[in-house]
């Protein structure tokens, strides 16, 4: 269970200042920002040191605590700068930073212990197991996959000794967060690296085997998710014992932060949820809203399959009368509001209400827009914008103050002291050299001194009561104001140091102990063997490792790139058998394999494989640490990367040279959901049945793979083509060429392996390098060209 000093946490996001101080007075108990530098919001305005000193001040003044994204990867010519900025971020006080890199962890522990490390959602936390992992490391937090139901969550809050956060309100992404290479591999832009272009929120066609489309008219939007909202669940997800929930939004406007944090505080502290809570929740942006995953009924419904932007507030609908379009709304909206109507056919119509517009009544208006008559569902999409930045003057969460003004003696003379208290009963007094004198006329009244101590409005107090001596005495205003400074000043040192000590006595020792050694020299010949939509019978590993041993080659069996927490079980028998057949290696994706590898007895040779996002030496000495045998780093790396991996690496490098890329993975099905029941449950498996694709909108055919676990594989719409560049390859230092002949056919797999092969050995020419006007569908993948 969480150790945390307080029973539940609620997180928001901040992309600028103006929103964290939203976010501060919305009552929020934590919030998450990044700087300028190393965060997955490369495109928010974000924070600079200066400017997050400042906001780490004010929010543990108020005991709110600070968690800083440097949740990407991180190459290896960054390292420098990164170990700088952590140091950096440790000399303002940010309480943890979210993490997906564990290069990134490492710098920290070594440089900033007392920062918190809070493994990000990034690193694809689905099981119990994975999170036992992140704790052994130092992790005090982890951010579970958006993926997991209500069940799963349930039982690792139950068993780990992390704090458990979980994602409760905003965007969803389709495909495993710190798993997707679509926007990096169509244009460069890595969701890894913070630069997502967001492709899923783009139209496709679904098509069949003989390339017609299934999908209904007007519903092109299939990877677009529906934004999270658990209002309704909050108090499961508090029992389950999930420590913090997190608000998505760092790059939404300050009215978003604060109506959506407002009311999840309300929600939070009332233990239920209303109707005008509802209502506040559906007026914000959003695309519509999914209780999908945490409900365990993922398919169709939960994806905006018409429009992939904000879906609205739904406030009435529109009809048509004599050429005129007529909006009848449930309630009043402001003058240049944009409303959107949803038609029966499927397409999307916007109006601003503005002057053009006659108001009929306060829910009634009519106009002839320029955009045509549209008739239908009516959606609030945007009031108009309240550009007014509030100030610590407008700032509403301060801390009632009492003050009590008082002479104090030392024995020998007199001076002025003053006592202020907070209703918490925390206590500063703070002194001046002035002796208070005696009036000769009039003294300073209550109404004086209270005057001058109450010009608080540029901080985070508000005073509630001042109490002065009996007696005529004097004390001028510069006295009066000093006083009030050192108050204020003493009592934020006070409120700080609480807040810093409260939060660095909460500590999380995992019990894991991690102790692998490779048994086995490794080939440069890799088998790697992953499941299709149908299981593979138990009995074919024991067969497929027979014939390689046959056959004197090396035999590598690889886990899942994702498991689930309620898949664990199942899997295990397969991981079993994997097991008992004494292949070579096996080649991991998920880290929390080295804890059923272990319980399995197993002591033969494991891979870091491609799921576990290698990107930077610090992490492939982490994984060496581990008795690693092999590393297949990110497939996002440069050629030129690559070699400067292998020259520090001290264990064979493998990367792949040719087949499909595997570009997403989720956990939701298109096909399931367009051509089966348009769920995951009771699917009649038509994908066994017959091959799916889909088709962007400039005709790039991307090939739909499926698991036994009914999960989505996207695959590139080009085949990855090395064999010009086998020499080079080799000369780089990379020691196993990978072939992933998982979507070939045998015949077409024994021809690429062999030309490989003559190739390596120099028995055959390797091809041109210039990809001609045939081989347009040929990449490179990343290895000649960068992402950002």
């Amino acid at each position: 269970m969480s150790q945390k000093g307080f029973i539940m946490e609620l997180l928001a996001p901040a992309g600028t200042m103006e929103n964290f101080m939203a976010a501060l007075e919305s009552g929020a108990d934590a919030i998450y920002l990044g700087g300028k530098v190393f965060n997955a919001r490369a495109h928010a305005a974000n924070f600079g040191i200066d400017e997050l000193r400042e906001a780490v001040r004010l929010a543990h003044i108020l005991d709110v605590s600070v968690y800083v994204t440097v949740n990407i990867l991180i190459g290896d010519t960054e390292l420098k700068d990164l170990e700088q900025y952590i140091k950096d971020l440790d000399s303002i006080g940010v309480d943890a930073i979210i993490v997906q890199d564990l290069a990134v962890a490492e710098i920290a522990k070594r440089v900033a212990p007392n920062i918190h490390l809070h493994g990000s959602t990034q690193m694809t936390a689905a099981t119990l197991d994975a999170v036992r992992f992140y704790e052994s490391l130092g992790f005090t937090r982890v951010v579970l996959a958006r993926e997991l139901s209500l069940k799963e969550i349930q039982h690792i809050c139950k068993h780990c000794k992390a704090e458990i956060e979980v994602f409760v309100h905003g965007a969803l992404c389709v495909c495993y967060s710190g798993q997707c290479l679509m926007s990096s591999f169509i244009g460069g832009r890595s969701g890894n690296r913070g630069a997502c272009a967001q492709p899923c929120r783009l139209p496709y066609e679904l098509l069949d085997s003989k390339g017609e489309s299934v999908l209904p008219k007007h519903e092109a939007y299939l990877l677009s998710p529906k934004d999270l909202n658990y209002s309704e669940h909050m108090n499961e997800l508090v029992a389950a014992g999930v420590t913090s929930f997190k608000v998505e939004g760092r790059m939404k406007k300050v009215s978003y932060v604060r109506q959506v944090i407002g009311t999840y505080r309300e929600i939070l502290d009332e233990a239920s949820i209303h109707e005008n809570q509802r209502k506040a929740l559906a007026s914000g942006f959003n695309r519509g809203f999914s209780t999908a995953y945490l409900e365990d009924t993922v398919g169709r419904q939960m994806m905006t399959v018409v429009a992939p932007n904000h879906q609205g507030k739904p406030i009435g609908e529109s009809y048509t009368k004599k050429g005129e379009v007529y909006l009848s709304l449930t309630e009043p909206i402001e003058q240049g509001s944009l409303v959107k109507i949803l038609q029966s056919n499927g397409s999307v119509t916007y109006y601003t209400v503005d002057d053009e517009w006659t108001c009929v009544s306060d829910t009634l208006y009519k106009g002839r827009p320029a955009e045509g008559l549209a008739v239908g569902q009516l959606y609030l999409a945007s009031t108009p914008k309240n550009t007014k930045s509030r100030g610590l003057q407008e700032f509403t969460r301060k801390y009632d103050m009492s003050v009590y003004l008082s002479v104090g003696s030392n024995g020998e003379t007199n001076y002025t002291e003053l006592t202020a208290i907070l209703d918490s009963g925390l206590s500063v007094t703070v002194t001046n050299e002035y002796v208070p004198a005696i009036a000769n006329k009039v003294p300073t009244s209550l109404e004086k001194v209270t005057e001058q101590l109450g010009r608080l409005g540029n901080t985070l107090f508000r005073l509630s009561y001042v109490d002065i001596p009996d007696g005529p005495y004097m004390w001028p205003a510069s006295v009066l104001n000093a006083l009030r400074r050192d108050a204020v000043t003493a009592l934020e040192t006070a409120l700080i140091t609480h807040h810093v000590e409260s939060w660095q006595a909460l500590q999380v020792t995992g019990d894991v102990d991690y102790d692998f050694k490779a048994q086995h020299e490794l080939s440069y010949d890799t088998c790697p063997m992953i499941s299709a939509r149908t299981p593979y019978a138990l009995s074919v590993y024991d067969e497929v490792a027979r014939l390689c041993a046959q056959s004197d080659v090396i035999c590598t069996f690889a886990t899942p790139r994702v498991v689930k927490d309620d898949e664990v079980e199942a899997y295990t028998h397969t991981l079993e058998a994997i097991v008992q057949a004494h292949p070579d290696s096996i080649s991991i994706h998920v880290p929390q394999a080295l804890l059923w590898l272990r319980e399995l007895g197993y002591t033969g040779a494991i891979e870091a494989d491609t799921g576990l996002n290698i990107f930077n030496t610090p992490t492939l000495h982490f994984w060496e640490q581990l008795h690693i045998s092999c590393v297949n780093p990110s497939q996002e790396l440069t050629l030129k990367q690559i070699t400067e991996l292998a020259k520090h690496s001290h264990v064979p490098i493998e990367t792949m040279i040719h087949g499909y890329t595997e570009m997403m993975i989720s956990e939701y099905c298109a096909i399931a959901s367009f051509v089966g029941t348009g769920s995951k449950v009771n699917c009649p498996m038509p994908c066994v049945k017959e091959s799916y694709s889909l088709k962007d909108r400039k005709g790039e055919i991307f090939p739909i793979r499926t698991d036994p676990y009914c999960r989505m594989h996207i695959m590139n719409s080009h085949e990855m083509d090395m064999r010009a560049y086998v020499p080079m390859l080799l000369q780089k230092g990379i020691s196993i060429l990978r072939v992933d002949g998982r979507h070939m056919k045998p015949s077409y797999v024994k021809d690429i392996v062999s030309q490989y092969v003559g190739i390596a050995k120099g028995t055959m020419e390797a091809p041109p390098k210039k990809i001609d006007s045939q081989g347009e569908s040929i990449t490179r993948g990343h290895y000649f060209r960068g992402i950002l």
